[in-house]
């Protein structure tokens, strides 16, 4: 009743306002009639519990990321020390064959496939995703740091910047900067669409799950694949067939797993760089426009692998 009283007063107003001491006014009435002038997206009655809850999701956020992420992180770690980057061309048998993708990597993909399966179990309670959909929308800030590493690896001077360092792991906006099959692309989009229009609205939210995570653990794989490629100390023309097979056999992994936006396009511009001609890469750094952020760390990227490549 009381409550119901405050409301009357808050919504059609008290005639007798003027005649209120400002001392006995009482302050769950005042509460209400703030909450009733502000503007609704601000308005929270429990904002300790609010915070609780948003420190809660951030720490299961970084559990779930370092769970998933931690055998693509284990397989990547020694990748720069690799001798097959020194390797030099010849005749041999394997050659005549091509070059295939190295274990390395493909201990990455096979992890990224099975990771579907395993987090469909966690997508089967359609209350518990519910509410588990609620807290994914900055899901995506745990894997801002292989980014940041990458950026800082390539000598970029924007690796502390977060908003270059979210732009390149974006990458969707960049795409212009990039060497990328735009075509094939627009191609991956449509399909997925269309998948998407199959679905019913359990499927779409226990599918809006699992790509959420896929993506996020996607991107971070993604920045620390580049990030150690960075550090690679040299590449002969040998070694650049090893990189660009182990991208490739990535860029096909993630293009499989049919999650959007995914392969970055990075993946795909990288592969091109091991294998372009050295004239054409010093081209492409020197046109580089180096006033704008982003492009610039691309550009310090590139550089990078001109060195590795001893393209001066």
């Amino acid at each position: 009743v009381e409550i119901d009283s405050m409301l009357t007063k808050a919504v059609c107003g008290n005639d007798n306002d003027d005649d209120l001491n400002e001392e006995d006014a009482n302050p769950s009435y005042e509460v209400l009639q703030r909450l009733s002038n502000a503007d609704t997206s601000y308005a929270n009655l429990f904002p300790d519990a609010e915070g609780a809850t948003s420190r809660l999701a951030s720490s299961c956020h970084s559990f779930v990321f370092d769970v998933c992420s931690a055998v693509p992180n284990r397989h990547l770690g020694g990748m720069s020390e690799m001798s097959s980057w020194k390797e030099a061309s010849g005749a041999g048998a394997l050659d005549s064959y091509g070059t295939l993708p190295q274990q390395y990597i493909t201990q990455v993909g096979e992890h990224m496939l099975s990771l579907v399966q395993a987090l469909e179990p966690f997508a089967s309670d359609v209350d518990a995703l519910a509410l588990a959909n609620e807290v994914m929308h900055d899901v995506k800030d745990v894997a801002l740091q292989p980014w940041r590493e990458f950026a800082a690896a390539a000598g970029s001077d924007d690796a502390n910047d977060d908003s270059v360092i979210r732009s390149l792991m974006d990458g969707k906006a960049l795409t212009d900067n990039f060497i990328i099959d735009k075509h094939f692309a627009d191609e991956e989009d449509e399909e997925l669409l269309e998948d998407e229009g199959q679905q019913d609205e359990n499927e779409k939210a226990s599918a809006a799950f699992c790509d959420a995570w896929i993506d996020v653990v996607g991107l971070a794989v993604t920045g620390r694949l580049l990030e150690r490629i960075m550090r690679i100390p040299q590449l002969t023309p040998k070694g650049c067939e090893h990189l660009a097979a182990d991208l490739n056999y990535v860029i096909n992994v993630f293009s499989a797993l049919g999650v959007p936006e995914h392969p970055h396009p990075l993946l795909n511009h990288f592969a091109a760089l091991a294998m372009m001609e050295g004239e054409e890469l010093r081209s492409k750094i020197l046109s580089r426009d180096k006033s704008i952020e982003v492009v610039a760390a691309i550009r310090a990227a590139e550089v990078r692998i001109a060195n590795m490549r001893m393209i001066a």
